[in-house]
């Protein structure tokens, strides 16, 4: 990979200078120009854009591949070195090295985001066709696939907690555009669906369980204000004495009462009428 990348770089034409040079004597001014690259300071750091770029292209169980390259760069890199150390460039076409190389950096760098962003767009309409499709065939034979799904997020697997690990199980089919496993695709859009709605989602969470603690009663004081109601079911409207005592049988808050009988009519009238309307239906028949 190190030998492709500096290929790339030496041949690339880096100045008139250089150029005429490499004509001369090409064989040795190609060996020249990889050694002067890999001994600059920039090298890092253009092995790391160009790394990034190949990492955003490349199928997961490919990915290995590129780590284990980059483990035996020592080697090459000492190689160059050792030749180095005898052989130097020019003042003027080490200058032009020096700006091809942070004019190639510049490039890299837009390249994988430009890359990024292609993947991207095609990653969501990807799975968008795909749950399209799933959906349509639902509709015409009632069949659900059992994976699959086009779906970014599941409530079973996820359940509102911020579990971000990634599930590379299924993942050996490559997609149409050539940029890796459909299941890579939508892990990645759910991990940044997910990094931009946390704290919205947190909330949310949080919210919904602080209502259910407050709007749910414990079983037992639900059980003496039914008592109470089944006991003045013709007039359930308990007094102010009656709620103080009510709230001293059961520990609630003189709200929380007024609210459950207030519901709790609410939910009688409502069992009163269809009660009424059945029995109507029944008459005229």
């Amino acid at each position: 990979m190190q030998e492709q990348g500096m290929g790339m770089m030496g041949c690339g034409g880096i100045g008139g200078g250089l150029t005429d040079v490499s004509m001369a004597v090409p064989g040795e001014q190609h060996h020249q120009l990889k050694a002067e690259i890999a001994t600059h300071p920039l090298y890092e750091q253009l092995l790391s854009a160009h790394v990034s770029c190949l990492r955003v292209a490349t199928p997961i169980d490919q990915l290995p591949l590129i780590d284990a390259q980059l483990s035996q760069s020592h080697h090459l890199l000492r190689s160059y070195a050792q030749n180095n150390a005898h052989h130097s460039l020019p003042q003027h076409q080490r200058q032009e090295l020096d700006n091809f190389l942070a004019q190639y950096m510049l490039v890299l760098c837009s390249f994988r985001e430009q890359l990024q962003q292609h993947v991207r767009v095609h990653a969501v309409e990807a799975v968008m066709a795909c749950r399209e499709i799933e959906q349509n065939l639902q509709s015409l034979t009632g069949a659900t696939l059992a994976e699959g799904t086009g779906a970014t997020m599941s409530d079973d697997e996820d359940e509102l907690q911020m579990d971000f690990s990634f599930d590379q199980s299924g993942g050996d089919g490559q997609d149409l555009m050539g940029f890796g496993p459909l299941q890579r695709v939508r892990q990645e859009l759910k991990i940044e669906l997910k990094q931009g709605f946390k704290s919205r989602i947190e909330d949310v969470r949080e919210e919904i369980l602080r209502k259910r603690r407050a709007g749910k009663l414990p079983g037992d004081t639900t059980t003496v204000l039914k008592n109470w109601w089944q006991q003045h079911s013709k007039w359930p409207y308990p007094t102010e004495d009656d709620k103080a005592k009510l709230v001293e049988q059961t520990g609630l808050q003189l709200k929380q009462i007024n609210n459950w009988f207030i519901n709790q009519r609410k939910r009688n009238w409502h069992s009163n009428s269809q009660s009424a309307t059945s029995l109507k239906s029944k008459r005229k028949r």
